[in-house]
């Protein structure tokens, strides 16, 4: 007997004031009863099996605030039921759905109690023995003390639902099959296979990542040299086009030494042409994105949108930058005027952030820190920067657009338009957000590369 059903029956039929706890029991009803710890075949998004004293404590809520539900859930010690499974749960037990891919079909770990009517009180459950020794063709036949009751076999958990009084099971191979196949619930899905409990690949994100790494700074490190020395070899484009010529000077004049009209626009000498060599790289000669800036002093900062909805807040940025797990802002705590987290992915030591969503206190010297701002493609968020116009802004700062996968393209029409990086997140799939992360970071490395920011980040 599934207790699942047996609570989804209940909740459908309205009869939850049936179900009372007695000691570690719930009683529902006078029919059956359960561990209240037992687990259910119910399985969260996030790997665990709910158990039924979580189950019986959500079913009966559901009027409350999920909020609300959640701090009286962890008083009273109790499994909670996650947003992402609410709709889908409650769902499942209205009746509104017959089955989802959640439900997994378990081995019976413990067995349900059945209650017995009061005549039958002292009889106790009976065995495997006496089940089969039952003759119902027979009228003499007198069961033990452990024998057949008059309802019928008790269920007792190991019996075949759907069978509440004794029948022979007298049918052939195909109707066995049949039989069994109409009773069958898939115990894995292609996401239940791909999650691994208890097992972290943090490692070998962090392998991989430092490769990178590693080799993106030795073909910035060769390209500054091959860059080092075109400068110090040739002075200006014209001394370039002459040493890639004969390392000696042509003859301009004819074969009898006579001056050649025909060159007498050429008769100056290609070196009287062109500038000095120098050995150093000019001013300017690397363009305004190649010169090393002094550097910049102070704590590297993120800024995020001043806004309840939206995907990315003072309210969950730390989890998700820091930690690398998306969850859902709780605009009912007090928001922090300035968040600070340690950036660990990709880094041996810890790295020092700063957020904030307010950018009316930042002063010149802290407009140099900001490394990268998450948009939501609205022009109000740009009205206090110290910049013209989108261009100016996105070549300063990366501009992030943090986005569920599921959600309209539309929404980010405005956004494409600008030079920013669009990440995409999964609305229930907890174990890509680490992926997502690991874009954000790659972005800003690679733009703080790119425009050779002296500053540690």
């Amino acid at each position: 007997m599934d207790p699942l059903s047996v609570l989804r029956e209940y909740t459908m039929r309205g009869e939850l004031e049936s179900i009372r706890q007695v000691g570690d029991e719930f009683h529902f009803g006078d029919e059956c009863r359960f561990p209240c710890n037992m687990d259910t075949a119910y399985r969260s998004k996030q790997g665990s099996l709910y158990t039924l004293d979580s189950l019986v404590f959500f079913v009966k809520n559901t009027h409350m605030k999920h909020t609300d539900y959640m701090q009286q859930a962890r008083a009273l010690k109790l499994q909670t039921v996650t947003f992402i499974d609410r709709k889908a749960l409650l769902d499942y037990l209205e009746g509104r759905v017959q089955n989802t891919d959640a439900i997994e079909l378990l081995a019976p770990t413990a067995v349900a109690s059945v209650a017995l009517p009061p005549h039958l009180h002292h009889l106790d459950a009976p065995s495997e023995d006496d089940v089969e020794e039952y003759r119902p063709d027979d009228p003499s036949f007198i069961p033990s003390k452990r024998g057949r009751l008059d309802d019928g076999i008790v269920d007792l958990g190991g019996s075949i639902a759907g069978i509440s009084e004794y029948e022979p099971m007298e049918m052939d191979a195909s109707h066995m099959i049949s039989f069994i196949k109409e009773r069958e619930r898939p115990i894995r899905d292609r996401n239940t296979i791909l999650l691994c409990h208890n097992k972290d690949f943090h490692e070998i994100l962090t392998m991989l990542t430092k490769r990178d790494e590693e080799k993106r700074k030795a073909e910035d490190l060769k390209e500054a040299e091959n860059r080092h020395q075109s400068n110090g070899r040739y002075g200006s484009v014209d001394d370039k086009r002459f040493w890639k010529g004969d390392t000696e000077p042509k003859d301009t004049f004819g074969l009898k030494g006579k001056p050649d009209l025909s060159r007498s626009s050429h008769a100056h000498h290609p070196i009287s042409q062109s500038l000095p060599i120098s050995s150093t790289p000019r001013s300017g000669a690397l363009g305004d994105t190649g010169q090393k800036g002094a550097k910049i002093e102070g704590i590297p900062i993120i800024l995020v949108p001043n806004a309840a909805q939206t995907l990315l807040n003072m309210y969950n940025a730390k989890e998700f930058l820091q930690d690398g797990v998306y969850v859902m802002p709780d605009v009912k705590n007090k928001k922090p005027e300035v968040l600070y987290f340690y950036r660990k992915m990709g880094r041996e030591k810890p790295v020092k952030y700063e957020v904030r969503d307010k950018t009316t206190a930042l002063s010149p010297k802290d407009w140099d820190r900001v490394l990268a701002a998450f948009v939501l493609g609205k022009e109000w968020q740009f009205k206090d920067w110290p910049f013209k116009d989108h261009a100016e802004t996105f070549n300063r700062i990366m501009g992030i657009y943090l986005r569920f996968e599921d959600d309209s393209i539309d929404q980010a029409k405005t956004v494409k338009q600008w030079n920013v990086k669009i990440i995409s997140l999964s609305k229930h799939k907890r174990h890509q957000d680490r992926t997502a992360v690991l874009q954000f970071w790659d972005a800003l490395e690679l733009f703080v590369h790119g425009r050779r920011l002296n500053i540690v980040f």
